[in-house]
């Protein structure tokens, strides 16, 4: 009796469950505040995410999560091919993690802010740590799609065009500038294509980036800003994924012309109350050396040039 009360004592203390300590992780984008590629750790800790780096550290609450995809669940949703994987092969014809480099993970994840404006932010982690970082912070309040694939949102855009008219419309010159003083930018839409959480995140995060850097605009309001329905002179960006061709990032340093990877986004410019004012499609490309979530920043660097030729600045700051 008095041995067994003795291995009762010495696995008692095994029985609760810890959490995990942090994880070695990169930011690439997303993070109010943090420097894009920044290098850090990882955690879940009192209901928050937080990345580690230097001597500061940045969380983020449990709650305000909208949405967390890891490059399992990307691969899960958009599909995979066993067998060899081929460097040059259009998606879904190897893994998915090809589309970054062997042996990281990826953890993708959709958040908002105080006023309701969504963010998204882009973690590399080693192979397997993302999926316990992705159940504990479920377990803390954050939402997730059950099917693994990215919440796509309602849109308040107007029905897109046929074929036929977008080519027209697109073609279309305008005969001035028209004029805006802010935009809102909608989340990037992706129902025609099945495209991967982290170039979804990656689009709407450098469209937003290359919008302010551009300074056309007075104001630039995020998908779900509540502070976007009071002001004035203000147009809405719509973006739609039509087309996706992932190349090799590998197969560029090789050959420097094989392994492209294209994006084609249809963008459409509303007033705000969802009358068309412009379209056009952008094609966002890297055909040389570079890693393949560069095509998401040569798309957003050509979707702020638009701005820049059809719109002139509004009458003043609200």
């Amino acid at each position: 009796m008095v041995a067994l009360l003795l291995v009762g004592q010495m696995i008692l203390p095994a029985n609760p469950q810890e959490t995990p300590g942090p994880v070695n992780a990169v930011q690439l984008t997303g993070l109010a505040g943090v420097k894009d590629n920044a290098k850090g750790t990882l955690r879940v800790e009192n209901g928050n995410l937080q990345f580690a780096y230097g001597k500061k550290h940045s969380d983020l609450g449990a709650t305000s999560i909208q949405d967390i995809v890891t490059g399992a669940d990307s691969e899960k949703a958009v599909g995979k091919t066993v067998g060899m994987i081929s460097m040059a092969a259009p998606y879904g014809g190897g893994r998915f993690l090809s589309l970054f480099r062997k042996k990281i993970d990826t953890l993708s994840v959709q958040y908002h802010d105080g006023d309701g404006a969504v963010h998204g932010a882009i973690f590399t982690l080693p192979v397997g740590a993302a999926d316990g970082i992705k159940k504990e912070l479920v377990a803390q309040g954050a939402a997730t799609a059950s099917t693994g694939e990215p919440n796509q949102g309602a849109s308040s855009r107007s029905s897109s065009p046929n074929k036929e008219d977008k080519v027209a419309v697109s073609q279309e010159q305008k005969p001035g500038k028209m004029k805006a003083s802010a935009v809102q930018v909608k989340m990037i839409e992706s129902d025609e294509i099945r495209l991967p959480a982290e170039f979804r995140i990656a689009l709407y995060e450098n469209l937003v980036k290359q919008l302010e850097k551009a300074g056309k605009f007075q104001r630039i309001y995020r998908d779900g800003d509540n502070n976007a329905s009071r002001a004035a002179e203000l147009v809405v960006l719509h973006s739609s994924v039509r087309g996706f061709k992932a190349g090799s990032e590998r197969a560029r340093q090789v050959t420097t012309v094989a392994g492209a990877t294209s994006i084609v986004v249809h963008c459409q410019f509303t007033d705000a109350d969802g009358q068309s004012l412009l379209e056009r499609d952008v094609n966002g490309k890297v055909r040389f050396f570079g890693g393949n979530l560069k095509a998401t920043y040569d798309f957003a660097k050509k979707a702020a040039h638009i701005t820049d030729e059809n719109f002139s600045a509004g009458a003043g700051k609200q």
